[in-house]
């Protein structure tokens, strides 16, 4: 058992970019995407556990120990994220469909080390935490980010700044965990943008004490500014429903979701 931190990453746009390219241009296209996304994940110490059709899981902190494997996870994310849009500006240049990636990253005890079969065995890691990351990983189209990560994450990573996405029960599990999305080092953090995750602060605690009328007139002047992101329309159409219904005095604020 080690304390570490577990990534998935998984493909978002596969189907249609499969329905465009020949087998052999396919398979050379997933070769250049992997080997990007596993040189951004050696680079910052991590460890590739395995790839899975259009994804990839990776960890930090085994098997050698890394006090910072938060950061290194968080790290690795942003410059995946980076690496993967670069490859979009070659698709657009070759006139294929772009791809994006949705990121899962927790930060937990895990148990760490050859499992499997008598006949083939494989290092890897397993435990209630390597299930959460994957379930946040299922989260990031849901709320329009790239990367997702819980607070025991968001918590280990000083010098960071996020922006909280919401209290949520994932499938098969009873306790609620904080998500965050990382916007960026806290020096390459403009004052706007901090105003207005100030104001989204605002908008959280309005409409977990249940104060839609608050929650909505504190969402509206960043709805205006951005009304194409996809957090604040989901959180806009929440209050309107929420705005005709009672409160309810056993809610606690947080979101269930029922599939992966």
């Amino acid at each position: 058992m080690c304390s570490s931190d577990l990534m998935f990453c998984d493909m978002r746009g596969f189907t249609k970019l499969a329905e465009q390219m020949a087998p052999e241009q396919l398979q050379a296209f997933l070769n250049i995407f992997f080997s990007r996304l596993t040189r951004v994940i050696s680079d910052h110490r991590g460890t590739v556990d395995k790839y899975m059709g259009d994804c990839v899981m990776a960890f930090w902190g085994a098997p050698v120990d890394a006090p910072d494997h938060a950061q290194l996870a968080v790290r690795a994310a942003i410059d995946m994220v980076a690496a993967v849009h670069a490859l979009n500006d070659n698709h657009r240049r070759s006139g294929y469909p772009e791809v994006n990636v949705g990121i899962g990253i927790n930060s937990g005890v895990m148990s760490v080390g050859d499992m499997g079969s008598a006949v083939r065995r494989s290092y890897t890691v397993v435990g209630d935490a390597v299930n959460l990351a994957s379930r946040l990983e299922g989260l990031s189209r849901h709320y329009g980010v790239e990367i997702v990560a819980s607070a025991a994450t968001q918590q280990s990573t000083p010098g960071f700044v996020w922006q909280e996405l919401d209290c949520v029960r994932v499938q098969g599990k009873d306790r609620t965990v904080r998500i965050f999305t990382p916007i960026g080092r806290e020096e390459s953090v403009s004052t706007v943008v901090r105003a207005e995750l100030e104001r989204w602060a605002g908008v959280l605690t309005a409409y977990r004490a249940q104060d839609w009328q608050q929650a909505q007139a504190t969402l509206a002047p960043l709805l205006a500014a951005d009304a194409k992101k996809v957090l604040y329309q989901l959180y806009a159409q929440r209050l309107a429903s929420m705005s005709l219904q009672p409160r309810d005095p056993q809610w606690d604020g947080a979101t269930r979701f029922e599939t992966k």
